[in-house]
């Protein structure tokens, strides 16, 4: 009695349904996949942030330093966003200049 027996199988790692990482075919497919993820990611926090800032100005009972709180933390989500458009236009700019197709 044998308890282990031989097996041959061969497995195409290349196959999606087998491997899902064999859908990226290089570093950059998987960057156009994370790019616009972390964007609306960034969109979600940024919105997250703005209702947190909101809720502070409006339970701040007229405190100066919870409304100066609550006023910069609006100015530093408003930033964020600003920044999070202005990487994707620069990214639009640069894909367009140097003829790079991009999923957005």
């Amino acid at each position: 009695m044998q308890l282990i027996q031989t097996v041959y199988a061969e497995v195409d790692f290349g196959n999606t349904s087998v491997n899902p990482v064999a859908k990226f075919s290089s570093i950059s497919v998987f960057t156009n996949v994370l790019i616009p993820l972390f964007m609306i990611v960034g969109g979600f926090l940024t919105l997250a942030m703005l209702l947190y800032a909101a809720f502070m100005y409006l339970t701040s009972e007229g405190a100066p330093e919870k409304i100066k709180k609550a006023q910069a933390v609006m100015t530093y989500s408003i930033m964020g966003i600003f920044l999070i458009v202005l990487a994707f236009v620069i990214t639009k700019v640069v894909g367009y200049l140097f003829h790079i197709t991009m999923p957005l």
